[in-house]
């Protein structure tokens, strides 16, 4: 019981500024609401059958999709790569690691004002490095590769802690039998320390593919959705229709959508635990 009692002020917070303020949001995605938030009429299925119908909506869906394609797999290898290669203590690792670690001293804003720099127009520091003359921010594809590079840095500190700290607390008994029974560096890596750190590794999976589809404020510095809408994912819709344009019945809806989603994730992810445990 007293642990409960210890837990009952969070839970109350947690009940009044994230459940209370859902359940309404939920709620108000059944209903036409005007803009000054006033109840209208009951609208049934009507404002998520409006907003899968809107192009503009299920262009959004395919370029957050797309991102997570090029995004999840990138992030997921290089991050597991980096800790692998330095995963064992030397005198010279904490010179990688604070170097890996770095990206957590900037603020997101700031890393996307630099990547807009680096790239922007054709004599950008990226075409001189590169010799080319592209206009990457200007081109879909290459806007859409800009935006995973910045995906890929930013994520990259909090999931290279996540891992390499998994690497470093394996039981060292089980390297020691392998090493003794004569396992190779790759087999090592691969059959014996993999395995040992797998939860923590499906997590930093699922925290990637979470962070993937909620992206948007560099979309918001370094694209602004563009080209042609070619980087807009669906919280950038979401902030231009609940924020600019002042759609409430977008709002409550894709924000239903979307919290309904990341719970799925976040349940994905007990049940991997629980299996595990």
């Amino acid at each position: 019981m007293k642990a409960y009692a210890f837990l009952l002020p969070a839970i109350i917070l947690a009940a009044v500024f994230s459940l209370l303020p859902f359940l309404k949001t939920f709620i108000s995605s059944f209903f036409t609401v005007s803009q000054s938030g006033k109840v209208l009429g009951f609208a049934a299925l009507d404002n998520y059958i409006t907003l899968f119908s809107d192009s503009a909506f299920t262009a959004s869906v395919k370029n957050t999709a797309r991102f997570t394609l090029l995004f999840l797999p990138l992030n997921t290898v290089i991050t597991f790569m980096a800790a692998a290669l330095t995963r064992k203590r030397r005198k010279l690792t904490w010179i990688t690691e604070a170097i890996f670690i770095s990206p957590l001293a900037f603020s997101l804003s700031a890393f996307a004002l630099v990547f807009k720099e680096i790239f922007r127009g054709e004599v950008s520091i990226a075409n001189r490095i590169l010799s080319t003359s592209l206009l990457w921010l200007d081109e879909r594809g290459s806007a859409m590769a800009v935006l995973v590079i910045l995906g890929l840095f930013l994520d990259f500190a909090i999931d290279y802690i996540l891992l390499i700290s998994s690497f470093r607390s394996i039981d060292r008994s089980i390297i020691e039998a392998a090493e003794i029974d004569g396992a190779g560096a790759v087999r090592m890596l691969f059959q014996i320390e993999t395995p040992a750190i797998k939860t923590m590794l499906a997590i930093t999976i699922f925290m990637a593919l979470k962070d993937a589809i909620l992206i948007s404020a560099p979309v918001m510095v370094l694209t602004e959705g563009g080209p042609f809408r070619s980087t807009e994912t669906i919280m950038y819709f979401y902030y231009l229709e609940a924020f600019k344009s002042g759609n409430r019945a977008y709002e409550s809806t894709i924000s239903s959508m979307m919290v309904l989603s990341s719970a799925l994730l976040m349940g994905a992810i007990a049940l991997i635990r629980r299996k595990d445990a």
